[in-house]
């Protein structure tokens, strides 16, 4: 019985051992590939959101502390003389993923780009909506934002997020 036992465990430890070595070696052949894929669509949506522009007009903002101290910023982006924040914030339920240009000689948000959003359909997903973008274009970054009825913990964490944005906006060359 005792030998049953050792056998056991025996196997169940080599087994776990070559499962775990073969799921690191799939993570580190996936990781870079899946890593470009995200870029791409970065990049692309950057292009969406300035179509006359080409991907070397964004020049990518050396992380002076704001990523590292700010979790919702993602990524930092210099287009001529405004500022592009890629921020990803919490919400009812997968949150939101989006893009947001700030001019810093004015406090205005040039541009909205949702990336995606993974909460309720209807409600919360009104945050990808043209309506939702058109009502912020224009505002001061800093100020007051208006939110989506009945969707206010999924678009909260979005006007908080371009909020926090605005005050690096103007700390960025």
């Amino acid at each position: 019985m005792k030998n049953n036992i050792l056998h056991l465990t025996l196997f169940l430890g080599i087994v776990s051992a070559l499962a775990g070595g073969a799921l690191a070696f799939a993570n580190n052949m996936t990781a870079p590939v899946i890593a470009k894929n995200a870029e791409n669509a970065e990049k692309a949506s950057l292009l969406e959101m300035y179509p006359d522009a080409s991907l070397d007009d964004f020049v990518p903002v050396e992380d002076d502390g704001i990523i590292a101290d700010h979790p919702s910023v993602e990524n930092i982006y210099k287009y001529n003389d405004l500022v592009i924040f890629k921020c990803s914030v919490p919400g009812y339920d997968k949150g939101t993923v989006f893009l947001v240009s700030i001019d810093p000689a004015n406090d205005v948000i040039d541009n909205f780009k949702a990336i995606s959003n993974g909460d309720t359909k209807g409600f919360g997903s009104k945050i990808m909506d043209e309506p939702f973008r058109e009502g912020i274009l224009g505002k001061q970054a800093s100020g007051q934002l208006d939110t989506i009825s009945g969707a206010t913990l999924t678009s909260t964490p979005v006007v908080n997020a371009i909020n926090e944005c605005a005050g690096f906006a103007a700390q960025i060359d």
